[in-house]
């Protein structure tokens, strides 16, 4: 069998109501290229692997499946999606967004084709929210070239539109991603390290935001704050010297955010 050159890989638990959008959304792109579709489920208590299996048994030769025997969570259960693929190119989402062009993937993958110093490319998406619909909220950047300093300085890019060379490193991820407060920030800096990163000015996928992110959690201010703090040293130790100083500087500041935090906290209460 002839190694696929892109491997979609899509992360889920509990995705039921969503993972037939997720999957119809890849199965609809129009490529002159092989493709796999990897799924990671965490031991799914819904209809999510009945339904992911039904679509493996209906396409063989695409599907490949990596059920969790426990739920492990979603930090381990996305270390052992991404070390997986063996293609060149890897695009990855969760199972709750889906894709809205049916050339995403060509057009992404044709522009990594002819531009070896970009690391990997993303685009707009829309954002889905207690049933309304609009531009995804993220800032866009106002150029379409990015650096490792211009992704630190803001999160500008969403999981869903994401795709990036398979690089070495993807096999054996820095073992502070799996205590991570973000998986996505961390990601995006280590291929920022590796190349430019190409911004496309056109929504081609759909992001589903729900309660369970960072931002939209349980979590006060200040844990939100400690968290990074803590991500950002931890990733400071595993880029280049050049970028080392401007990933801690990046600690810096949020640690200051969470004193100025804790402090109004203390005097308001």
């Amino acid at each position: 069998m002839i190694q696929p050159l892109l491997s979609v890989c899509i992360i889920t638990y509990n995705h039921d109501k969503y993972i037939r959008d997720a999957i119809e959304g890849v199965l609809m792109q129009k490529v002159n290229f092989d493709y796999e579709i990897i799924i990671a489920d965490d031991f799914s208590t819904d209809d999510t692997r009945k339904i992911v299996l039904g679509y493996s048994e209906k396409y063989p030769n695409i599907f490949k499946l990596i059920f969790q025997n426990k739920n492990v969570g979603a930090a381990q259960n996305w270390l052992d999606l991404i070390s997986f693929p063996k293609s060149k190119y890897i695009a990855y989402f969760e199972g709750d967004d889906y894709w809205t062009d049916p050339l995403k993937l060509q057009k992404q993958f044709d522009f990594l084709e002819k531009n070896s110093s970009f690391s990997c490319c993303f685009h707009d998406v829309k954002i889905l929210q207690a049933h309304k619909e609009d531009f995804f909220k993220y800032e866009s950047p106002l150029c379409n070239e990015l650096s490792f300093s211009q992704v630190l300085k803001k999160h500008y890019i969403p999981s869903s539109s994401l795709v990036f060379r398979n690089y070495k490193w993807l096999k054996k991820m820095p073992y502070f991603f799996k205590h991570s407060i973000s998986g996505d920030i961390p990601l995006e800096l280590l291929l920022a390290k590796e190349g430019k990163i190409k911004y496309m000015n056109e929504v081609m996928s759909c992001y589903r935001r729900n309660l369970g992110s960072v931002t939209q959690s349980n979590r006060t201010a200040t844990e939100i704050l400690n968290g990074y703090v803590w991500m950002y040293t931890q990733l400071s130790k595993h880029v280049p010297v050049k970028y080392a100083l401007i990933v801690y500087l990046k600690a810096v500041k949020c640690k200051l955010q969470f004193y100025k935090y804790k402090f109004i906290n203390i005097f308001l209460t």
